[in-house]
């Protein structure tokens, strides 16, 4: 779908890319601050509104003149599918208090299940349709969920006072991730000013870092929890979640482009690619979640999936599907490697993002949503950088596989840090029962 967004809008790449990076920085903050927020102010309520704004902004994505105001409108929505996040593990935790574990396992197989089914059906509706179309599909199904909550859900809230939102925090996170990010867009602008434009954000980066976190430190309720990043098993959990954001959800976006410009496939047929990696998905992180989280552990899944994962990255990266092509076709070499990345990302998921929180079954909120920061920041800054890199090449389908053969190599020098994560045995350490429910009301 980037193809036609790019024509439809009159942008190049560099910038069609902030449509995607954006979203997924608005999201990462908007995971932190709602999660609270809902515990609070009650999780049902919020996760209505949230699915009102999500509708709101997507649909003014699908009508947007230009880059500038559709850039806008995916910022609003991407606040409202943040706050979707940590809510719904929060409610999802509450309603199944016994079988935490497995439920949240369940409950993280389908969230994947959306960005990656995304490309599928875009570019389907792209070249049947029109990409704007799939903007504004999302409208009826944002309705019957709206309608499933007011119905179905109780409402549910921490009894604690209301405090200050970290909104300070928030902006300071925002505008030091946004200067990093628009430096390395500027960095391909041809031209004087904007090559001085690029090196002053860069370098203030690093400052607006720097009093991001010392705002941290002195906040009553900071956005980025520190007191739960102070213990080494949330620390390493998180740190994980950056390389595995960066990897699995940077990197899946950009296979449909990869064949468009590599094979010449259309976007119908590069988006059906990823048909075998959903069904992979689906079916080993069931099976993950139902059978295997409790019987394995959280590290042994882990590794497991990560090796597959990082193996499939690495295939794309060496190009094989370039020298198979006299004997396969390349949607079929494709189809197949993806459908094996698919069973890796299934492995891991339901470990990924359960791990640590039954350590503090009583901040399930907190814990997600500083999960879902640290994973959606990790593919903000991969998602960026990968823009950055492919910028630079002539022909995008060679930038396109170093950057998979740089992501493959990542995740696999990144699996140490399996072994000081959470093993999924470990007791609570918040005083509380893995079973102790939280303050909920049926209205």
């Amino acid at each position: 779908m980037l193809p036609q967004m790019m024509e439809g809008l009159d942008v190049g790449l560099n910038w069609v890319g902030w449509t995607i990076t954006s979203y997924q920085l608005s999201s990462s903050i908007a995971m932190s601050l709602f999660g609270r927020i809902s515990d609070q102010l009650g999780r049902r309520k919020i996760f209505a509104l949230s699915l009102l704004v999500f509708t709101i902004g997507s649909v003014g994505s699908a009508l947007a003149p230009n880059i500038g105001f559709h850039i806008l409108m995916r910022v609003i929505a991407a606040v409202g599918s943040g706050a979707i996040l940590p809510i719904s593990a929060a409610i999802v935790s509450i309603e199944f208090p016994r079988h935490r574990a497995k439920a949240l396992g369940l409950f993280t197989t389908i969230l994947p299940i959306g960005w990656i089914l995304g490309p599928t059906l875009g570019g389907f509706i792209a070249d049947s349709l029109s990409w704007r179309v799939s903007f504004i599909l999302v409208v009826p199904f944002s309705i019957l969920a709206l309608i499933g909550t007011m119905v179905v859900v109780p409402e549910s809230y921490q009894r604690t006072a209301l405090s200050k939102l970290d909104l300070k925090g928030a902006f300071l996170l925002a505008i030091s991730i946004g200067a990093f990010m628009l430096s390395l867009s500027l960095f391909r602008v041809t031209t004087d000013t904007a090559m001085i434009f690029a090196w002053i954000l860069l370098l203030i980066t690093i400052p607006l870092g720097f009093i991001f976190w010392k705002h941290e430190l002195r906040a009553d309720d900071p956005i980025v929890d520190l007191e739960l990043l102070r213990l080494r098993p949330f620390m390493a959990a998180n740190t994980y979640n950056i390389v595995w954001g960066g990897t699995s959800i940077g990197s899946s976006a950009f296979i449909p482009f990869y064949a468009t410009i590599q094979f010449g496939l259309d976007s119908s047929r590069s988006g059906a690619m990823l048909i075998g990696l959903e069904i992979a998905l689906i079916i080993s992180s069931t099976v993950v979640s139902l059978w295997l989280l409790r019987r394995l552990g959280y590290r042994v899944l882990l590794l497991a999936g990560g090796f597959v994962l990082s193996g499939s990255l690495l295939v794309v990266g060496f190009g094989i599907f370039s020298l198979l092509e006299n004997y396969i076709a390349p949607f079929w070499t494709l189809f197949i490697v993806l459908t094996i990345a698919g069973i890796g990302m299934g492995i891991q998921s339901p470990a990924s993002n359960n791990a640590g929180v039954e350590l503090m079954p009583s901040r399930v909120s907190s814990i997600v949503g500083l999960r879902g920061t640290f994973r959606f920041g990790g593919s903000v800054i991969s998602t960026t950088l990968i823009f950055f890199v492919l910028a630079g090449f002539e022909n995008k389908a060679t930038g396109v596989e170093f950057v998979y053969l740089a992501l493959g190599a990542i995740l696999l020098l990144a699996m140490p840090i399996i072994f000081i994560m959470p093993t999924g045995r470990e007791e609570p350490i918040d005083g509380s029962s893995s079973t102790t429910p939280v303050s909920r009301t049926q209205t």
